[in-house]
């Protein structure tokens, strides 16, 4: 598949380049997803498709065990987070690409789990937190897109070297630092981050402002999780 790419102005098509037609296992577009069927062979070249339409709908607990090998969610409205049951198309998902669906979360460990994986788009969304360290387990991964979120820290150098990756786009984020092997990769787009000694980079007062939000709290699944409040001070009795 290829990838979407920011114009120079800083505005991106989201024009799916994916059939918009809506090809699925599911018996509805929001029902949960099936059991995998005892066959991993029939699984392979099955894909689910929903693209362009007004779906407003949460993925499902079980939304990994689903059988598909590609997964294209294009502009539509996505709530919650990813699930961590994602981890269970281990073996049978290859291209996986939520984009421009206002997926407004962190992103869960369990991405890192998907070892067939070449193709994993996951841009303009409304993404929050770090890029997990789990994802430099995807070796077979060849595009990896996560441009126009709101992810921040440092880029893991341990994804950079993956040994299959061909074009890594991150630009539009916060990112603070990225590893030199970051630049040694075929396609790479640092653009509008806030990397020093970059050209092309967030001006330092917006960096400045995105520094001073209040922190992000994901659980361990990638989704928001509320922060503990701390606990009160009990009052003093009075004193006569």
């Amino acid at each position: 598949m290829s990838a979407t790419t920011a114009s120079p102005a800083g505005s991106r098509s989201t024009s799916s380049a994916y059939p918009t037609s809506s090809t699925s296992t599911y018996g509805s577009t929001t029902s949960a997803a099936p059991s995998p069927p005892p066959s991993s062979t029939s699984s392979s070249t099955r894909a689910i498709f929903l693209n362009d339409n007004h779906f407003d709908f949460e993925l499902p607990h079980n939304f990994g065990n689903s059988p598909a090998s590609v997964i294209v969610l294009a502009n539509i409205k996505l709530r919650g987070c990813i699930p961590p049951s994602v981890g269970k198309m281990a073996a049978t998902l290859n291209e996986l690409v939520v984009l421009n669906s206002g997926l407004r979360s962190c992103l869960p460990q369990e991405l890192g789990w998907l070892r067939e994986l070449t193709v994993l788009d996951l841009s303009s969304n409304q993404l929050q937190g770090q890029l997990p360290e789990s994802l430099a387990g995807l070796h077979k991964l060849e595009q990896l897109d996560v441009a126009h979120n709101e992810l921040s820290g440092h880029v893991p150098e341990g994804i950079c070297a993956l040994p299959s990756l061909k074009n890594f786009t991150y630009s539009y984020n916060y990112f603070c630092s990225e590893p030199q092997r970051c630049l040694d990769i075929r396609s790479v787009d640092d653009r509008q981050n806030c990397i020093a000694g970059r050209p092309d980079q967030r001006p330092v007062d917006q960096c400045m402002a995105f520094l001073h939000r209040p922190p992000v709290h994901c659980d361990d699944h990638g989704c928001f999780a509320t922060p503990t409040p701390k606990p009160q001070p009990k009052p003093q009795p009075p004193h006569y």
